[in-house]
């Protein structure tokens, strides 16, 4: 790659081609992820490092070209976040029983392109606000200048990518390697205890990258969910006089699963209390950039796209969300008055609310990063926001509702919080991909263009992708085909929690005790973070509780594997070399997360097309033993893959 920081960023074919591919590459994958375990850790640095060394093989590359790539490529992650955590809801609640193409496409697309235009402004403000560090920016545009002096091995990122794809096929498609292996005991009349083991190569690699604090709370929340709530369960709630444990493992895994919500929940709303005095400070700041703006920013660096086409923009956005909130909302059913005007007051709360948390996560992005910035409490907000205010027109209408008026409000609550969703996590995502922009010189116009561009694409490519493994895997309990495999069902924790926290405002038929348990765990939890006992993530920790074994557990894995890597380059190598090892092994399990989630795409293909989930299964299925040793050698072989690809040279 080319050493000349002076030279302008420049829009070539190549950036575009290479910006799209890694788009879809990182839309389909971070699809995949949200819907199996709800986690994404920030694509940006991952694309970063692709794009830089997908150039490193045209030796003419740029800095500046290498950041436009990167820009497009991680708004996939992005657009993935803000749809894939709302939209399956709808499902979920049984509103939708498939994901419609061009629906999902345009709620995508108006909530990105609507995040996109408020983080123009706010990029003035944000980027120049003295107590925001932005690390991640920082770290980026770090990676994007050593990969100027270094040779970047894009050998680790395909030797991942193939171990990734390898593991997914013999795992999903040959069904030759254990997905997970558990192990269930009873004792005393009717008491289960057990505990259970995945091995999902992509999850190990998400794992790797999320770091060990946040595996440590999963396992945490594992741990409370399957070794002491469901012991507990069965001992004071027991099923029957005869226990059956398959059948009692259903049961109580539905408990579990509202616990897990009640833990989100209440660690959701911990996390707003907490954000009111940055969110005030962060209003504040947006609103004083835009009444009084930047003057003389004529340099490159400072130009944005030009206001006119900005409005025009905003214009066409705002007429579009209010075309397709005619469309979709069902709103005759709920007998309103004025139907148009709600519309447009639903119009002017995605607007508002949207702006309001486009500078909140922008805020937060440039203070702890793209990962850790709280963008599901902000999305729960929303989301209940709008929830309430619909309840409580409702309840002015002064008439009991039909249970489908119910599920009919249920379901404009999801859509209307699914654009905010998207607007949020565009501009929580863009911030920081503006910030790196500004670091290394790049025009801040170009940027937004290829952000576009990769909104675009994303939108093309998610809501099938969607479709795609709901049809082959499921989503929660909703399977669509009978006789599929509930140990492989996509979990999707934001968006069952979405589901459950509308039915909780409209149909008041949830389990509030199983809630009100894992709020009561959540708040133990909150005093010991407080005591400064433990630092552990609190939404972690919900999540741990809320997910399967089979997934929880390969998360905490790929952790355990980052935080031995850490250790081992601490003691065995220099300060130097530590860095240049650790992007190394981040290239490993992102080859590892790239290649098992589109070998799952791919997979779903034909096992969508023949409705056989067996179809290129080659064991029997009473090869239990066998394929479940075959997975523990495959987590050994991807320890020691990790190992080799940080040893250092003596």
């Amino acid at each position: 790659m080319q050493d000349d920081s002076k030279q302008p960023s420049s829009i070539t074919l190549r950036v575009i081609v290479l910006g799209v591919f890694l788009s879809i590459l990182l839309a389909a994958s971070s699809t995949y992820l949200a819907l199996k375990v709800g986690i994404l850790p920030s694509a940006s640095i991952p694309a970063a490092i692709l794009a830089m060394a997908i150039l490193r093989l045209f030796r003419n590359g740029t800095i500046f070209e290498a950041n436009l790539i990167q820009t497009a490529a991680s708004a996939g992650e992005a657009v993935a976040g803000g749809i894939v955590f709302t939209i399956p809801a709808l499902v979920i609640i049984g509103y939708w029983h498939y994901f419609p193409y061009f629906a999902n496409c345009a709620i995508a697309l108006l909530g990105g392109l609507l995040g996109i235009l408020f983080s123009i402004p706010l990029r003035k403000i944000l980027i120049n606000t003295p107590q925001l560090y932005f690390p991640e920016a920082r770290a980026i545009s770090e990676v994007l200048k050593l990969s100027q002096k270094q040779t970047f091995h894009i050998n680790k990122m395909l030797m991942g990518t193939g171990l990734g794809a390898g593991l997914e096929f013999a795992q999903t498609g040959l069904k030759v390697i254990a997905v997970a292996t558990e192990k269930w005991l009873v004792f005393g009349k009717a008491n289960i205890i057990g505990f259970g083991l995945g091995f999902a190569p992509a999850l190990i690699g998400v794992g790797y990258l999320i770091g060990w604090n946040v595996g440590l709370s999963l396992l945490l929340g594992a741990v409370i969910a399957w070794c002491i709530s469901l012991p507990l369960l069965s001992y004071f709630a027991p099923v029957g006089k005869t226990l059956i444990v398959a059948k009692s493992l259903t049961i109580y895994a539905i408990d579990i699963h509202y616990i897990g919500l009640g833990a989100m929940l209440a660690a959701g709303l911990w996390t707003l209390l907490n954000l009111l005095r940055p969110f005030y400070i962060s209003l504040r700041i947006s609103l004083q950039g835009l009444f009084q703006p930047l003057k003389n920013q004529i340099s490159p660096s400072e130009q944005d796209i030009p206001l006119n086409y900005l409005l025009a923009g905003l214009g066409i956005v705002i007429l579009s969300i209010y075309f397709l909130f005619d469309y979709l909302l069902p709103i005759h059913s709920l007998m309103f008055a004025f139907p148009k005007l709600f519309i447009i007051g639903a119009v002017v709360y995605v607007l508002l609310i949207g702006f309001v948390f486009a500078a909140l996560c922008g805020y937060f992005s440039g203070l702890v990063g793209v990962t850790a910035s709280p963008g599901s409490a902000i999305v729960i907000s929303g989301l209940l926001f709008i929830a309430l205010i619909l309840r409580g027109l409702l309840f002015f209408k002064g008439h009991e509702l039909l249970s489908s008026q119910l599920l009919n409000a249920a379901a404009m609550t999801i859509i209307i919080g699914a654009v905010v969703a998207g607007t949020a996590c565009i501009a929580n995502d863009n911030i920081q991909d503006l910030k790196v922009g500004h670091l290394i010189g790049a025009i801040p116009s170009q940027q937004q263009i290829m952000l576009i561009l990769g909104v675009v694409v994303a939108t093309l490519v998610i809501p099938y992708v969607m479709q795609l493994l709901f049809s082959v895997y499921g989503l929660t309990t909703v399977l669509p085909h009978a006789g599929m495999d509930p140990q492989q069902t996509l979990s999707a924790p934001p968006a069952a929690m979405m589901a459950g926290l509308t039915q909780g405002v409209f149909k008041h038929d949830l389990p509030w005790n199983r809630l009100a348990m894992g709020g009561v765990i959540m708040l133990i939890l909150i005093a010991i973070n407080k005591l400064g006992k433990i630092n552990i993530s609190l939404l972690g920790v919900g999540m741990g509780i809320y997910l399967p074994l089979s997934s929880s557990t390969p998360l905490f894995i790929g952790s355990l594997l980052a935080y031995g890597v850490k250790l081992y380059l601490q003691k065995k190598g220099q300060a130097s070399q530590i860095d240049f090892q650790q992007h190394d092994a981040v290239l490993l399990s992102c080859g590892l997360v790239a290649g098992a989630a589109l070998m799952d795409v791919l997979l779903a293909i034909p096992l969508s097309i023949t409705g056989d989930a067996r179809l290129f299964a080659i064991l029997p299925e009473n090869g239990q033993a066998f394929t479940t040793v075959l997975g523990f050698l495959s987590l050994l072989g991807l320890a020691a893959s990790f190992y080799w690809t940080v040893r250092l040279k003596k």
